[in-house]
């Protein structure tokens, strides 16, 4: 398994990193005050005075500095710090659980996971605990199952933490398509949700399902297997990754391309390095050189960047010598490389510096928070 595992939590919060970090006094409000409800997962964190609150999609800041640490709201809830503890608020700013736990993870398909001393428990929304269950370490919930590590050993519980398939795994990860990745004897395989081995565990290397294929290793090389266990993407690449949006990064010879769910080629492996796509576009590298390709292969973004950031609402951060702007995907420079640093679009906004100043922008390129006054 070619992955990181990482113990609880803030280790695991890293994918969240792009939300914590605006820093100082959001500059006034645009005169567009919000009136309506705003969704949770809307909010941005925003860092003022030493303390960590949240601001609307129009800059406003509609819950107050008071967090020591703050995480952009997943499920409708965030995770905050105050002092060594964490709990959770909603979107009114309210804790939902109180500030109690050493550490968790954000919530996902309804669960969170907080540590309790040197163990993990599973807690729902309204802050009760998933059974009695104390575990070593556990994942995420993944088609109503998790796996979890009791005695050295991995099994898996359901949602009312009853374990359901007995700790007996070296290793186990999640859920998909009706089968979970596990480790026995030294070997990788699938169970299904009664912890039966339907696909015999085989293969030195393997990951989840990501749809309905996933990534094995044999004898060196890289194939796909559907949820049979039949081979329908013969092993014969150098590297491979999941699927993301029915598209599988591959490499042969050195180089990198893209193949489809069938296995056909779909952008010849041509390129020097390659990421995953993201909202219909995979960035592209070329000698130290970046662009954007579409699902047909297409070079929609010109390989000319020194680097590229994934899209999201439709722009991407690209950089041109030291200054960051956005292309859309025509590969228009829509918003001026003008900023210092610059992360891809989350909810209808980005954040970025300049100057050393912390902000955010909109799709437009304007500013709706900063940590001190910018001139434009």
């Amino acid at each position: 398994m070619r992955r990181t595992f990482l113990s609880l939590l803030f280790p695991v919060m890293i994918f969240l990193s792009l939300s914590a970090g605006c820093s100082g006094p959001s500059v006034t409000p645009g005169a567009n005050v919000r009136t309506e409800p705003v969704a949770a997962e809307s909010l941005q964190v925003a860092y003022s005075d030493g303390r960590f609150g949240y601001i609307d999609p129009e800059g406003n800041m509609v819950i107050e500095p008071r967090f020591d640490i703050a995480y952009i709201f997943r499920d409708g809830l965030a995770p905050v710090r105050t002092g060594d503890k964490w709990g959770f608020i909603d979107s009114t700013g309210r804790y939902v659980i109180e500030p109690s736990y050493e550490s968790v993870t954000p919530f996902k398909n309804g669960f969170a996971r907080a540590r309790v001393g040197d163990r993990q428990v599973y807690i729902r929304k309204d802050g009760s605990r998933v059974g009695d269950l104390l575990v070593d370490f556990g994942y995420h919930f993944s088609e109503g199952l998790a796996f979890v590590k009791t005695a050295e050993l991995y099994g898996a519980i359901d949602t009312t933490g009853k374990m359901v398939i007995p700790p007996s795994f070296e290793l186990g990860y999640f859920f998909s398509r009706g089968r979970g990745l596990v480790k026995k004897n030294g070997k990788w395989g699938y169970i299904d949700k009664r912890g039966t081995m339907v696909i015999a565990a085989n293969y030195v290397e393997a990951d989840n399902f990501w749809g309905s294929r996933a990534r094995v290793r044999v004898d060196g090389r890289w194939g796909f297997i559907d949820t049979t266990g039949a081979m329908v993407v013969p092993p014969q690449y150098d590297d491979a990754w999941s699927f993301i949006e029915d598209r599988a990064r591959v490499k042969l010879g050195g180089k990198w391309g893209f193949i489809d769910t069938s296995g056909t080629l779909v952008v010849d492996c041509i390129y020097d390095g390659a990421e995953n796509y993201s909202g219909g576009y995979a960035r592209v590298r070329q000698r130290n050189r970046w662009g954007f390709v579409d699902k047909e292969g297409r070079e929609v973004v010109p390989i000319v960047y020194r680097d590229v950031k994934p899209f999201n609402g439709g722009l991407a951060p690209v950089r041109q010598g030291m200054k960051w702007g956005y292309v859309d995907t025509a590969g228009t420079l829509v918003i001026e490389p003008v900023f210092g640093e610059a992360a891809s679009f989350h909810k209808g906004l980005a954040k970025v510096a300049r100057r050393g100043v912390q902000a955010y922008i909109d799709s437009e390129g304007r500013i709706v928070w900063s940590e001190k006054p910018l001139d434009e």
